[in-house]
This record gives structure tokens, C-alpha cells and sequence, in this order.
């Protein structure tokens, strides 16, 4: 199951980088900027949820 999340957090990642940069060409600063928070937090998320998955493979060994 937390693997899954992190694919779906990697998918959204993906998905805000392309409206990031839709921002960007469109001299949208707010939302782009706002983007930004977004990704690292997505980005935080997909490497908790990546060592979290880690560690439970590691305990059912």
C-alpha cells in the first residue's frame, strides 16, 4: 500500500511540474509559486512513503 502512495505521489508530482511550467510560460508568478510549495511537499511525502516502504520490506524478512 505505500508504495502505491508513492506512485501516486510521484504521478502528481509530474502532473503540478507541467502546470508549473504552464504557469511559468503564462508570467503567472502566483501560481507558480504556489506550485512550488506543493511539489516539495509532494516531493517530501514520496521520500517518507519511499523509506517507509523500505523499512517494512526490511521487518517481514
Amino acid at each position: 500500500m505505500l508504495r502505491e502512495l508513492m506512485e501516486d505521489n510521484k504521478k502528481m508530482a509530474a502532473a503540478m511540474r507541467k502546470t508549473h511550467k504552464l504557469a511559468d510560460d503564462n508570467e503567472d508568478r502566483g501560481t507558480a509559486q504556489l506550485l512550488e510549495l506543493y511539489i516539495d511537499e509532494t516531493e517530501r511525502r514520496t521520500w517518507f512513503l519511499f523509506e517507509a516502504s523500505r523499512q517494512e520490506g526490511a521487518n517481514a524478512a
